[in-house]
């Protein structure tokens, strides 16, 4: 005679925690159910291996799109610009034969993670086309070694430096890490107080109107903690009688200021240029990103007084040298 068993749903539960692992249960309505495990976020790698990125028509390919920035390439193995083409700028597609390892580029089975869009998820991409880039003055010139990118993931046009992409190299996906780009700013028109958390920073400067002008601008990411990263450019333009903007005496002043996790005020960073973005996680700021000629810098918020790590993907044409100082004058005048 068959014997049948009939189990509770008590019962049932222990037989189900035998086999779930630990923490794999939870309570629905006064009872334990199995649930999934979910493998936790990684978040932003403490030192990540960054790469920029820069648009085609930068370094002289037709249409629009990206290029990402793999390596420089030794003068003894540039075969691509001999002679006299050394000594302009140019860009030569590599042979498909070609073994890029040997040129510089980094180990291939590790793909890149890039990020786009703002606060967005990064996405894998692997190289596919290879590029020799001639790039720079004729005090620096070097040959770049580039790629275009298959990815898995939308990232906006070249424009504005807010939308160009980064990427990390790293095994595994950076998961739960984001870019976050400056998402409030401000203008301060003559006469316009500063902000009262970056007056500290903006030396007194005898300027008053009409002779004399300050103006300043700021770009910020903030978070919900109270964390921040402030972008500020103050320029001070005496007139000394004169009508035309580009006559004015200006003196400009652009900092960098983070404000980490838990900190009262924010305070300067050592080094950088123009704010890029800032990798974030769970845990709030991790890396600030900036960018000035041609370099990459990335700041270690855990380190708020240390050098940032450069990352050199270009070099700085002469045009670039002389649009590089930053001011408001509305002469532009460098």
């Amino acid at each position: 005679m068959m014997s049948v068993v009939r189990l509770t749903s008590q019962a049932l539960v222990l037989g189900l925690s035998l086999l779930v692992p630990v923490g794999a249960l939870a309570q629905d309505e006064g009872e334990a159910v199995p649930t999934l495990d979910l493998e936790p976020e990684r978040g932003c790698p403490a030192r990540p291996d960054l790469v920029p990125f820069t648009s085609r028509s930068v370094v002289g390919l037709p249409g629009a799109g990206w290029v990402v920035h793999q390596a420089v390439i030794p003068d003894k193995k540039d075969t691509f610009f001999p002679g006299v083409e050394a000594e302009r700028p140019g860009v030569k597609l590599v042979p498909s034969e070609v073994d890029v390892r040997k040129l510089g580029a980094p180990d291939p089975s590790v793909p890149l993670w890039v990020f786009g869009k703002a606060d967005a998820a990064p996405c894998r991409a692997v190289p596919t086309t290879w590029w020799a880039v001639r790039m720079g003055t004729d005090e620096e010139r070097k040959t770049y070694l580039m790629a275009e990118l298959q990815m898995e993931c939308d990232v906006l046009p070249p424009g504005r430096l807010s939308g160009t992409p980064v990427a990390v190299r790293q095994k595994d996906a950076p998961t739960g890490c984001k870019l976050r780009r400056a998402n409030d700013n401000s203008t301060g028109k003559a006469g316009m107080g500063l902000p009262l958390e970056l007056v500290d920073f903006v030396p007194v400067r005898e300027c008053e109107a009409p002779e004399c002008v300050r103006l300043w601008e700021r770009f910020s990411s903030q978070w919900t903690d109270g964390s921040a990263v402030h972008d500020l450019t103050v320029s001070w333009m005496e007139r000394k009688g004169k009508k035309d903007p580009c006559d004015w005496a200006t003196e400009d002043l652009t900092l960098l200021l983070l404000r980490p996790p838990g900190a009262l005020a924010p305070a300067p960073l050592k080094g950088g240029g123009s704010y890029f973005g800032t990798l974030y996680d769970a845990s709030g700021p991790r890396t600030v990103l900036s960018r000035h000629l041609g370099v990459l810098y990335a700041h270690d918020v855990a380190k708020p007084n240390a050098a940032p790590k450069a990352i050199r993907y270009a070099s700085p044409t002469e045009e670039d040298l002389l649009t590089a100082k930053r001011t408001l004058s509305p002469c532009k005048k460098r």
